[in-house]
């Protein structure tokens, strides 16, 4: 299978990579020059047009960055018409469940099969092919892209076009939660005259560990702030959407999420200053 891949980013770019070692012909596209020149890895071939890389390809793997960047990426259809009868286009990225129905829609009139496939786990994961991958399309879409996406890691499907999102942002949703109250936690501490990082790595030696608080500091970064924000900010929009929160559940894990946002838009003011 000819893949294409769509997005060098931060995770993007250890996909492609992970795909790439793993046999399979690889055409990639960035919009940006620089993402495009750091992506080195033999026997790829890189091209300055999305079109291009769709004609290309049998398999379009995407992961760009906002649902602004899909929409214009792929609203207008001519994607799928450049992918073709017979091709798949799968959505690593982490967008509005609705829009991959949405762009399901367009792509089916070309003839094409579209794959929502949101990916968790990192870098690091990516290029080990550890990831976890919260598929959702049609089972004959989803065996036939089966194999490109196990190079990559663990593959749930979910169900339908729009249920693989949903399954990724409950995922995103919790782990927004667990990083508000792990910080919130190391508030407290401090609060009540503890030195912060020697209690993290104290709490972390208990039951308390965890992965948010192994990486709080980390997306706590004054230079990050902006972007951060700006990513956790999205997923916990579309998240809100997901069901009525006046529910119990809801309710517990939104204002979680929204501590963590408020904490980052307090960081990007105070870098800005």
């Amino acid at each position: 299978m000819k893949v294409g891949f769509i997005g060098l980013g931060s995770l993007g770019a250890p996909m492609a990579r992970k795909i790439a070692r793993s046999g399979y012909p690889l055409t990639v596209y960035d919009v940006s020059a620089a993402a495009m020149a750091a992506f080195d890895e033999p026997g790829v071939e890189l091209v300055g047009d999305p079109i291009e890389v769709a004609r290309r390809c049998e398999a379009l793997a995407v992961c760009v960055r906002m649902d602004s960047d899909l929409v214009d990426l792929a609203g207008d259809g001519r994607i799928f018409a450049a992918l073709g009868e017979g091709g798949l286009f799968v959505v690593h990225s982490t967008v509005a469940p609705e829009l991959c129905q949405q762009l399901a829609e367009s792509a089916s009139r070309h003839g094409v099969s579209l794959i929502d496939a949101g990916v968790s786990g990192g870098a690091p994961a990516a290029l080990k092919g550890e990831l976890s991958i919260y598929a959702g399309g049609e089972d004959e879409a989803l065996e036939k892209a089966r194999p490109l996406l196990e190079c990559l890691g663990t593959v749930a499907h979910l169900g339908p076009v729009g249920r693989g999102m949903q399954g990724k942002l409950l995922n995103n949703l919790v782990s927004i939660a667990n990083y508000g109250m792990a910080a919130a936690i190391l508030d407290l501490g401090e609060s009540l005259g503890f030195e912060r990082e020697q209690l993290r790595q104290t709490l972390m030696a208990g039951s308390a560990q965890g992965f948010a608080l192994r990486a709080v500091p980390g997306l706590l970064r004054a230079e990050g702030a902006v972007a951060m924000r700006q990513l956790l900010g999205k997923d916990v929009e579309h998240a809100r959407k997901l069901a009525d929160t006046k529910m119990p559940a809801m309710a517990a894990l939104v204002p979680a999420a929204e501590s963590m946002l408020e904490r980052l838009d307090r960081l990007a003011a105070e870098t800005a200053r």
